[in-house]
């Protein structure tokens, strides 16, 4: 049986967060004891417990409000351009411009339903990519709509907020932002023992014919849907953080979780 590698050198602290604390769901308490893993799935969650608030300690600084109004202003900004040329792609009484109006549309809604209720930097690399397509290969439709004012503000925002972002990573204290890398380390190490026992486990399920190996395909393919979910969200804004690196530095790269960068293979 094969449980998806995460790519957990990619994620940044809030995504190995919210990703073991997923996990942790999938793997409830109970299916752990069926399964024979609680204790493993006791000490992640433990080390959990206390990675939260720590981590929720080093992220936090006198910027965070800036950073949440910039976010508020660039959601609605992104928001109203787009519901106005789905409106004008449905509706418009020139053809032209409905036709205009129908090609942003349709590339924006490629890029999902609801981006502005993305993670802060993967919001943000989603709006760049969709700004750019906006300034290269639908200049022309931007401009017969008279929206360059409005894609210059959107873009604006952006930046400000990333700049703002990134400007609060820096200031992060050096000692807490050790002691979240040495507890993520410890949350990374748990993982990968729980995870290879349940490998192992689940392979003697499958020899032996036990009654509980429906149980292990169910939560492998939970928790599989659940990596390949995270590792497509990760490495689309890893990718598109890696092509701004000269502006905008990638924040909470998080070195720290594996100094050898390796990807754990089964």
């Amino acid at each position: 049986m094969k449980i998806t590698t995460p790519n957990l050198e990619k994620y940044r602290k809030g995504d190995v967060v919210q990703y073991f604390n997923n996990v942790l769901e999938i793997l409830t308490p109970e299916r752990a004891t069926n399964l024979q893993l609680e204790n493993h799935r006791m000490a992640l969650a433990s080390t959990m417990a206390s990675f939260i608030p720590n981590w929720q300690q080093s992220k936090g600084s006198e910027l965070t409000p800036q950073i949440a109004e910039l976010d508020a202003q660039r959601d609605a900004s992104f928001v109203g351009l787009k519901l106005t040329v789905s409106a004008w792609a449905s509706n418009h009484y020139n053809e032209n411009l409905k036709n205009a109006a129908f090609l942003i549309s349709d590339k924006i809604a490629s890029y999902g339903a609801d981006v502005q209720l993305l993670r802060y930097q993967e919001e943000t690399a989603t709006l760049s990519a969709i700004i750019n397509d906006l300034e290269t290969d639908l200049i022309a439709e931007v401009t017969s709509l008279e929206l360059t004012q409005w894609v210059s503000h959107l873009k604006n925002l952006n930046n400000s907020f990333n700049e703002k972002y990134v400007a609060r990573a820096q200031n992060l204290s050096v000692e807490q932002e050790g002691l979240v890398a040495e507890i993520r380390k410890r949350a990374v190490s748990e993982f990968k023992t729980l995870k290879n026992l349940f490998i192992a486990r689940a392979t003697i399920a499958q020899v032996d014919g036990l009654p509980n190996i429906g149980l292990f395909d169910t939560v492998a393919n939970e928790w599989n849907t659940l990596t390949d979910q995270y590792n497509t969200a990760v490495l689309r804004s890893f990718n598109s953080n890696n092509t701004q690196v000269s502006e905008n530095p990638p924040v909470d790269s998080d070195t720290d979780i594996d100094n050898d960068n390796q990807t754990e293979t089964d």
